[in-house]
């Protein structure tokens, strides 16, 4: 009986573990099928008439959609749009209201299992826009030496009960994203040639802004290679570059590479540099050094005999020596002036963009660069190899290769995601370390510019060469046109609009680094870099498209925060 009793209770305990796992395994699957459900980004939405909301299909990609089908019922009260040309582009739509009423837009979804799927979004459209909520109270700063405009928004208030959900959010961006990533960043101009933008980081109250919200700058301009060499001639009239003797260029502490065979060397221009360093170290900010390489921006005469306005191009030898000589005499330059400000190199230049936008080196076919000299070299070009390779010479021999990181930079990079991963595989190619240790993806992008998914998907491309990557130039137009102008096109796009896109991709940002690998990539994505402290200075702002396409954060000046400010902060709480 004893024995009997003991199969028995056996057979029913294995029973109860086998039905249990199958009922945990029945869970688990039904909790991971949730996880990828087809679904829209909102079940309904409400339009402004003559606005337009983006709808997105969520989990397309995962799920391997072949097809999608968007409809809605009544053309009179709607209209939508598909912006077409890229492989996720059937997977969001534009809806414009056109008159005021009540309709359902319809997405018909097929599988790659020939399965189909049907989803609906109520669509309400009004005569009048849900009033904007803003904060109760924004503090100034008086402005010192700067146009009106300039003071930073706080929002602030004591009875919790008033407050607007704005007002509750931290009022600094380098607070929000503190723990998230190292750097946050805007671009800086210490003398701009055009008078809206002015001289930002000679005034005051611009600084404070600047302080108060980012840790980290970049230069837009005037540490490209056309700022950093001095002209020969008039600034309007110039007849090719001022040069000095090897003897004079050694005397203030220019690098002259063994290999160099010519009898003069270009004059460096490190007035303004020198400055920026110091108000850096005023003000405790750390810079991102953009750039050393670029095929635009760098004068004509740098590739030519005698670094004269015009003539004979200079042989592949001639110009390693030349690239040798401007790479190293620049970056020890300001290696040396931070020892000076900061007691060590590496103290405030943190990362360096080396080579920018090789990927896209034929849009600018009639000046004399590089490939002029060089080739097509393909993926595989040595001399951007080179400049590599002298860079993070450099950095070793001041010992700094650990804490500086030399990065390759470039725009569009979510549509040549294989051709960069290939190109920095090649710079890093039997070298002792990974002398290119960075992707920086320049990130102007359009609300409809690229999709959500395509980024993502370069994301996780870049996080797994295990590189640092950064978002470096970051920017989102609304009403652009990259078809035909590559300009303001008006689609009745608002800063409602921009302000929603920049919530999701921020979250989306956020989401890739702290889900990345991190035996794959210990860093991750180290950090964001706004370009334009408002659309008002904006290359892609007012400076280009008469003030239409509002790529920034804030619009009219730096006291004037858009929604997408607020959703730049919101997105960092999730």
């Amino acid at each position: 009986m004893r024995k009997k009793t003991g199969k028995t209770l056996l057979a029913r305990v294995l029973v109860l573990v086998l039905t249990v796992g199958l009922l945990a395994s029945g869970q688990s699957t039904s909790k991971t099928e949730a996880a990828k459900k087809l679904k829209l980004s909102a079940k309904k939405i409400l339009v402004k008439k003559g606005k337009s909301k983006k709808i997105t299909l969520k989990n397309a990609k995962k799920l391997k959609v072949k097809k999608v089908k968007w409809k809605i019922k009544s053309k009179k009260i709607a209209s939508i749009k598909i912006k077409k040309g890229t492989k996720y582009a059937l997977h969001a739509v534009r809806v414009k209201g056109k008159k005021k009423g009540k309709t359902v837009l319809t997405c018909k979804v097929t599988k790659k299992n020939k399965r189909t799927v049907t989803l609906k979004c109520k669509v309400t459209v009004t005569k009048s826009a849900t009033p904007t909520v803003k904060p109760t109270k924004a503090a100034s700063i008086k402005p010192v030496n700067t146009p009106a405009n300039t003071a930073s928004p706080t929002p602030s208030g004591t009875d919790s009960e008033n407050q607007s959900p704005e007002s509750k959010l931290p009022d600094s961006i380098k607070e929000a994203y503190s723990g998230i990533f190292p750097y946050m960043g805007n671009c800086l101009s210490y003398s701009h040639w055009d008078s809206k933008v002015g001289k930002q980081m000679q005034d005051a109250a611009t600084m404070e802004f600047v302080t108060k919200h980012f840790n980290s700058f970049t230069l837009e301009n005037e540490m490209k290679p056309d700022s950093m060499f001095k002209s020969a001639g008039n600034w309007w009239a110039p007849t090719g570059g001022a040069t000095l003797t090897k003897e004079e260029a050694l005397t203030r502490g220019y690098v002259i590479p063994e290999n160099y065979t010519e009898s003069t060397v270009p004059e460096l221009n490190f007035d303004t540099i020198d400055k920026v360093l110091g108000i850096a170290k005023q003000y405790n900010l750390k810079m991102r050094a953009h750039v050393l390489m670029w095929h635009q921006q760098t004068p004509a005469w740098f590739f030519l005999t005698g670094y004269q306005a015009s003539g004979s191009k200079v042989s592949t030898d001639i110009m390693d020596a030349r690239l040798e000589f401007y790479v190293r005499s620049v970056m020890k330059h300001v290696l040396e002036k931070e020892k000076e400000l900061a007691g060590s190199a590496g103290s405030i230049v943190y990362a360096w963009d080396v080579t920018n936008e090789y990927i896209h080196r034929t849009n600018a076919p009639s000046a004399t660069s590089w490939m002029d000299i060089y080739g097509d070299m393909g993926l595989r070009p040595s001399y951007v190899k080179h400049a590599y390779e002298f860079a993070y010479d450099v950095l070793k021999e001041y010992q700094i290769q650990e804490d500086v990181v030399l990065f390759y930079n470039d725009y569009d990079t979510y549509f040549s995601v294989e051709d960069i991963v290939s190109l920095v595989n090649f710079i890093n190619e039997d070298e002792e370390a990974n002398i290119c240790g960075g992707i920086g993806m320049q990130s102007h992008l359009d609300i409809d510019r690229p999709t959500l998914e395509q980024y993502e998907a370069a994301l996780d491309a870049f996080l797994n060469t295990g590189l640092e990557v950064q978002i470096t130039e970051l920017d989102m137009t609304i009403n652009f046109d990259d078809k035909d102008s590559y300009n303001y096109k008006n689609e009745g796009q608002t800063n409602e609009d921009q302000a929603e896109f920049c919530e999701d991709l921020m979250k989306l940002i956020i989401r890739k680094h702290r889900e990345r690998n991190q035996n794959i990539n210990p860093k991750g994505i180290t950090g964001v870099t706004v370009w334009g402290l408002s659309d008002s200075v904006s290359w892609r702002g007012a400076l280009n498209s008469g003030g239409n396409m509002h790529p920034t954060l804030f619009g009219s000046g730096i006291s004037d925060p858009k929604p997408s400010y607020y959703a730049f902060l919101r997105a960092s709480q999730s």
